[in-house]
C-alpha cells in the first residue's frame, strides 16, 4: 500500500464520526482559500450571469439509474445518437444556447438524440467509480436500443464522457454500437497538460479532498479549473463593460451559469481519475473495465475524434494518441474554441452530422 495520504486504496473512502468531522473542517479550510482566490467571481455574480437563463431543448427523461437519467429529444431517422457527457460538471453545456448547442443541431439535422446526464451525485455515490459508471453507460445503451427499437447506436461522449466510452467498449467489445465519437477525451496522460501534472503529483492527497460524504465537493471542482487557466484583471474588466449587451449575454451568461454550477465527484472516482492519469494505463494496454482489459485496438466501428489546439484541459496531442493506437483510421476533426467552446461552433455540429448519417 502507499503512503497513507497519497494512496488512492478504497479503504480510505470509509470514515467514521470523527474522521468525517475531521474531513468537514479540513475541506471547509481548502473551500476558503478557493473563494479567496475566486474573485473574479465577484464580477459575474454581479452581473448577474451565473443566474442566466438557459434555453434547454424539449427532452423527455425515459430511463433512470441513481443519479443518472436518460433524455430523448424527440423521434429521427436512423440509428439513434447516445450523447455521454463528461463525468464531471452539468451536462447542458452540450444545448447551452439557441445556435449554439450540439444537441439542438443534432436534433434539426434528423438524428433520434439521447443524453446521458450523470445527474448530481450525493452520498451514496461517494462509492461509485469508473467501472459503476461503465455499468450505467451499459444500461443506457440498451435503454436507448429498447427505447428506438433499433440494433445499433451511434455513442458520442464528450471529454470524461468520451474517455469512458472508448475504455468501455476497449474491454467489452463494440457490438451494438453504428459508431464511436470522441471529442476531447483524455488517453494518453503522460502528455495532459496542467491537470495532468496536478493528477500525477505526488504531492496530490486524494484524500484530503473528500468532505465527510465522501465526495470531493463542487466549489473546489469548479475552482481546480479556475486555477488551470486563471480569469485575469483585464478579462473581467471586459465582462463588466459587455454586461448589458443581449447578444453577448445570451451566449455567455449560460456559459458563466455552467462554470459556476459544478457538481460533486464521488471519492471513488476521484480516486480512479487519479490512477488512470498516474498509470497512463489505458494507452499503455493495462486499464482494465470490469476485470476485462481494454485493448483499443480492437475497436473495428468507424471512429471519429473531434479535437481542439486551445483545449487547456486536454491537449489535443492527449486525446489524437488514440488515432496511433486503433486498428483503423479514425476521422479526426480539428474544431476552433477552447474545450468548451469546440462544442458550440458549426465545425463540430456539421462535420459530427455529417460522420453520422455517412
Amino acid at each position: 500500500m502507499r503512503p497513507r495520504f497519497t494512496s488512492t486504496d478504497r479503504r480510505l473512502l470509509r470514515a467514521g464520526r470523527f474522521a468525517r468531522a475531521l474531513r468537514w473542517a479540513r475541506i471547509g479550510f481548502a473551500l476558503l482559500l478557493a473563494a479567496l482566490s475566486g474573485w473574479s467571481h465577484v464580477v459575474e455574480v454581479a452581473a448577474g450571469l451565473h443566474r442566466a437563463a438557459v434555453p434547454l431543448t424539449p427532452s423527455a427523461v425515459v430511463w433512470r439509474s441513481g443519479p443518472a437519467v436518460l433524455r430523448h429529444y424527440g423521434r429521427g431517422s436512423g440509428s439513434p445518437v447516445l450523447v455521454v457527457h463528461s463525468l464531471v460538471t452539468r451536462s447542458w453545456v452540450l444545448d447551452l444556447a439557441r445556435g449554439r448547442s450540439l444537441i439542438a443541431a443534432l436534433v434539426a439535422d434528423g438524428h433520434d438524440v439521447y443524453l446521458l446526464d450523470w445527474g448530481v451525485p450525493g452520498r451514496a455515490e461517494a462509492h461509485r467509480g469508473f467501472d459503476a459508471c461503465v455499468t450505467t453507460l451499459m444500461a443506457a445503451e440498451e435503454a436507448v436500443r429498447e427505447q428506438s427499437g433499433r440494433p445499433e447506436v451511434h455513442l458520442v461522449g464528450y471529454c470524461l464522457g468520451g474517455t469512458l466510452a472508448v475504455a468501455a467498449h476497449a474491454a467489452l467489445g463494440d457490438a451494438g454500437l453504428a459508431s464511436l465519437t470522441a471529442i476531447a477525451q483524455l488517453v494518453d496522460t503522460a502528455d495532459a497538460g496542467r491537470l495532468g501534472r496536478v493528477l500525477r503529483s505526488r504531492r496530490l492527497m486524494p484524500v484530503f479532498a473528500l468532505d465527510g460524504r465522501g465526495l470531493v465537493p463542487a466549489s473546489l471542482v469548479r475552482e481546480t479549473f479556475h486555477w488551470l487557466r486563471p480569469v485575469a484583471l483585464r478579462a473581467a474588466r471586459q465582462t463588466w463593460r459587455r454586461r448589458s449587451k443581449p447578444q453577448w449575454r445570451s451566449v455567455a451568461g449560460p456559459l458563466s451559469r455552467w462554470v459556476w454550477e459544478q457538481t460533486p465527484i464521488p471519492g471513488a472516482l476521484m480516486f480512479d481519475l487519479v490512477d488512470y492519469v498516474r498509470g497512463n494505463a489505458l494507452r499503455d494496454g493495462t486499464w482494465t473495465v470490469l476485470g476485462r482489459p481494454a485493448r483499443l485496438e480492437r475497436l473495428t466501428v468507424p471512429v471519429m475524434l473531434a479535437v481542439t489546439a486551445d483545449d487547456h484541459i486536454v491537449p489535443s496531442s492527449a486525446s489524437l494518441a488514440l488515432a496511433d493506437l486503433l486498428s483503423r483510421p479514425p476521422q479526426v476533426v480539428h474544431c476552433p474554441g477552447g474545450h468548451v467552446a469546440m462544442l458550440t461552433g458549426a465545425t463540430l455540429h456539421r462535420r459530427l452530422s455529417a460522420f453520422l448519417t455517412a
